[in-house]
This record gives C-alpha cells, structure tokens and sequence, in this order.
C-alpha cells in the first residue's frame, strides 16, 4: 500500500480512538488497532481447533469493524466478507487488505436487517458487537435465518455484573443502576463530548446476565449453545469455578448451534 493510503488509514484509525484517550494503555491499544489484524491468531487457531471444516464454510463476519479479522481470514483463503454499517470501518478494512495486494468485501448493513438470502453462510463470527446493536435478539434471529441447516455463530456477550466493566476499564460500576453507573463513567472517561453514536455509552449497550443470554439465543431460533469461557475455565480445575466465570469473566464466548444432531 502507498503512503498516501497509509496515512488515510492512520488518520481514520485515529479519528475513531481518540475518544479512548483515558485508557491506561492507550497508546498499546492503538497501535493493536492500526495493525489489527497482526494480532488475530489466537482467535484464528481457536476456531480452527473448534471447527474441523471451518474451511468449507462460507463466512460472515457479521459487525466487521476495523476488518483484522477479515483480513486475516481472506489473507488465508477462506471464502468470508464482511457487514458493517460504520463507512469509516469499511473504508479502513479495505485500506487494510490493501497492504497485502487483495480487497475484502465488505457489505453495507446491519445484523438487525441483513442484506442477505435465508440460508447464506456456514459460519457468523460475531465479536465485541452484540453489545452495540440496538437489538440483541433481533440480530441474533437474523443470524439464524443466514445460516444454513448446520450452520454455527461465534458470538461474544459482556456479562452484566463482572467486576470491571470491559469498556470503560471501571471496576464495579456494571453492579450500579444503569444511568448512575454511566454518569459516572462518562465523568471519568471524559467521554461526554464525543462525536460517536455509534451505542458506546454505558446506558446504550446491552450486557446480559448468563441466563438472560441463553433465554434470548433460544427464542432466536438457536437449537443449541456451548458456553465457550465456561469450559475454559472449569478445564482448569480452579476452586471457586463458578464465582470465576460469574464475575471475573468480563466477556463470555458463545459458540451457537442452528441444528443440534
């Protein structure tokens, strides 16, 4: 990629941090973000792990962002495009995939209505964006119209009551009343002023209790769900395992099943 495009991926990847300026490492966090997809393979060899013929699968990267993810998977020839309503986001996935001599596509949309037929894709991989639509089970009742008969979803879910919030990097103020606990948040983080709309205000986003979660994913249509960041945590023979994954865990991993054989 040119310097120009370079310099316009840089500009837009700043555009859209600095309002994270408060975080502790925020120069770390940045600089992941303007090379996003160098950091992408352990999410990569999960799934790879999890699911045998992932390769076979047709992908939807369903709230592709920034397109790290995208990239990478494109880079390693598996058939994926994206769907992202941000034209900022868009724009920067394809600079991305620029680096690297190809274009990823990336469709115009939103999970709550996907541009897409009933039956489209093998695989949603859907991470750090459930919190930001505006409805949860609306999304995730269109991912289940996407996917084929034997199709899976990996979705990630911010639990409501972990002890620091994921977003805000605040502790406890997720086990405070909703405006209360983004008042304050948006007092420490100086955040009030900022141009996005893009639902990153505490009282916007929806966290879910364990229960809440799996309640919606199953009146969606899902047949089946394996909590990801349980198994994790229980293969590892801690005491106290529940109290761990009920408050320690800010975000649980979800894999969801349209069919269960």
């Amino acid at each position: 990629m040119d310097n120009r495009n370079e310099k316009r991926l840089l500009d837009l990847v700043i555009k859209w941090t600095n309002h994270f300026k408060s975080r502790r490492d925020f120069e770390e966090w940045r600089e992941k973000r303007i090379w996003q997809e160098r950091h992408q393979a352990e999410t990569i060899n999960f799934l790879e792990q999890s699911i045998p013929d992932l390769k076979k699968r047709k992908i939807l990267d369903l709230g592709s962002g920034m397109g790290g993810f995208l990239v990478v998977m494109k880079k390693r020839e598996y058939d994926i495009q994206g769907l992202e309503p941000n034209p900022d986001y868009r724009e920067i996935s394809q600079l991305r995939s620029q680096r690297y001599g190809f274009e990823v596509k990336v469709n115009v949309g939103c999970g709550e209505n996907m541009p897409f037929q009933e039956e489209s894709f093998g695989f949603i991989y859907c991470s750090d964006v459930l919190e930001h639509c505006k409805n949860p089970q609306q999304l995730l009742r269109e991912s289940c119209r996407v996917l084929k008969p034997e199709g899976l979803m990996l979705v990630t879910v911010v639990n409501r009551f972990s002890f620091e919030d994921p977003h805000y990097r605040i502790k406890f103020v997720n086990w405070l009343p909703r405006k209360l606990g983004n008042f304050i948040a948006k007092k420490i983080t100086r955040k009030d002023n900022s141009v996005f709309k893009d639902n990153q205000e505490l009282s916007n986003m929806h966290y879910f209790t364990m229960n809440g979660f799996e309640k919606i994913t199953r009146r969606a249509g899902f047949k089946f769900l394996r909590n990801i960041s349980k198994e994790e945590i229980y293969q590892k023979n801690i005491v106290k395992k529940e109290l761990l994954l009920k408050l320690y865990c800010r975000r649980w991993k979800y894999i969801l099943y349209k069919q269960w054989k």
